[in-house]
């Protein structure tokens, strides 16, 4: 269709099935810790809205979360109550920030807020941190702080870092 569209791969069976066929852009999927669910972004209604479908393709979409800017899934925590996601609202003097949202409220707040590009936030694997990129120092550094917080940052990049992963 010219749209990008969510497929899933199964590397055993060396199959593929599309997930998603609406013709807005679909983008940037994240898999549930359980592997039942996929989210995702998608431009139907704007920018960038979260969505979420069954990774079994069963079922419809279902909007998870809409606030009017671009929003783009990093990743959800192992325990499966927090995602974390790229935002830029309309009008924000910020640009890109990192956000996270709960999963049982869908109640958002950002996590990572300044006049610098911050984005990419990954959960560590026991949720008590976050790393993400950042341009704060000129170029962009990889940093981590605690999740939930309070508490300080560290970077932890030394010669620019972007997309931090967790091993």
């Amino acid at each position: 269709s010219g749209n990008p569209d969510i497929w899933i791969i199964d590397l055993v069976r060396g199959t593929r099935s599309r997930l998603t066929f609406d013709p807005a852009d679909d983008f940037r999927p994240v898999w549930s810790p359980d592997d039942s669910r996929i989210l995702f972004s998608s431009s139907r209604a704007g920018a960038g809205d979260l969505h979420l479908k069954a990774a079994a393709g069963t079922g419809g979409e279902e909007v998870f979360l809409e606030t009017g800017g671009l929003n783009i899934p990093q990743s959800w925590s192992a325990d499966g109550r927090f995602i974390a996601f790229n935002s830029a609202q309309p009008n924000s003097k910020t640009g890109i920030d990192v956000w996270v949202v709960s999963v049982p409220d869908r109640k958002a707040e950002a996590f990572v807020q300044s006049q610098f590009v911050d984005g990419g936030g990954q959960f560590s694997p026991d949720g008590r941190w976050m790393a993400y990129a950042s341009w704060e120092s000129g170029r962009q550094e990889i940093y981590v702080q605690p999740f939930p917080g309070p508490g300080g940052k560290w970077q932890i990049s030394t010669a620019g870092g972007f997309y931090p992963k967790w091993r």
